[in-house]
């Protein structure tokens, strides 16, 4: 594709992070699915995220940006265009004053969570366990239990392409729109730093709590297979899982993809699964809660390129 072989050559000897040309993504994404990126990048810093954008703005194409792969579904024929992956190279954590954090887009959530527990700092640990970025989890502001990031934002910085130009913003927390499982940041700005209020607590009561949120999710929730969380948004005053159940489909298996036996709402690889095979579990899924429940599902997860039969 020539506009990724422009965008290698504009980065040659001054990205510092690693580039890969038709890289399988599956490694990824927490579903072990995906096909290639023409061109993979991993950026090391914000200078070489600010660098790619940079690169990339001149050839008309949209990167995807993935963290650590959650809650995303990537097509079997891949990523025609630039994939950048926000990873340890930006992870950093920095507490500002007395408990405010300041979190780099990479981090992963539940090491953010189990730094802050042993700074004696709380309002995080009901979210232990989810799979994640930082960046992602404030995207989609992120919740369980009632408790959601969305409600320890700060500010969040964002850098994106406008007009071809590379424009860095930071949005502060009263101009950001967070609900169920949704902010109003833009879909082309990428999350590359946020800023949290957190509160002081006792690092005791902190570790207790995280261990009971993850020994509910042990309990409930097929933690050892592959999936991307929850498939499905709960529709208001339901619970997704709970409709799926109602309908026998715990166990339901298209190919390698399987409605797991442990929690409805959620789809594992439980070997060679293909994006196809789960995509096509989604829409069964779909038409027979639709068909016995009455009600139409929608879908938590991020479908990404062509999915079904022709798709081409």
């Amino acid at each position: 594709m020539a506009e990724t072989a422009a965008v290698r050559e504009r980065l040659r000897g001054r990205f510092s992070g690693t580039i890969r040309e038709m890289a399988s993504l599956a490694e990824f994404t927490t579903f072990r699915i995906g096909g290639p990126a023409a061109l993979l990048a991993i950026p090391e810093g914000k200078e070489d995220l600010y660098m790619l954008l940079q690169a990339v703005g001149d050839t008309g194409l949209r990167p995807l940006v993935l963290g650590r792969g959650s809650n995303v579904l990537i097509s079997d024929r891949g990523f025609e265009g630039v994939v950048a992956v926000l990873g340890n190279g930006l992870q950093g954590i920095t507490k500002k004053g007395k408990d405010e954090v300041y979190v780099e887009a990479g981090c992963d959530l539940n090491m953010l969570i189990n730094w802050a527990i042993e700074l004696g700092l709380g309002g995080l640990e009901d979210l232990y366990g989810i799979p994640g970025s930082v960046g992602g989890a404030v995207r989609m502001n992120a919740g369980a239990g009632g408790s959601s990031i969305g409600q320890s934002v700060t500010r969040v910085a964002v850098i994106g392409l406008k007009g071809g130009e590379v424009e860095v913003k930071e949005l502060k927390r009263g101009e950001i729109d967070f609900s169920y499982r949704y902010s109003s940041i833009k879909e082309g700005d990428i999350v590359f730093e946020a800023g949290l209020q957190l509160h002081a607590a006792d690092k005791a009561a902190l570790r207790s709590r995280r261990g009971e949120v993850m020994a509910w999710r042990r309990e409930n929730q097929p933690l050892r297979q592959p999936s991307a969380g929850s498939v499905f948004r709960n529709p208001p005053g339901m619970a997704a899982g709970e409709l799926i159940d109602r309908c026998g489909l715990k166990g339901a298996r298209i190919g390698g993809a399987m409605v797991s036996d442990k929690h409805a709402n959620f789809i594992v690889n439980v070997g060679g699964a293909s994006a196809d095979d789960v995509y096509r579990l989604m829409m069964r899924i779909k038409e027979e809660v639709m068909r016995r429940e009455g009600v139409e599902l929608k879908e938590e997860i991020r479908l990404v390129g062509k999915m079904g039969e022709g798709a081409g």
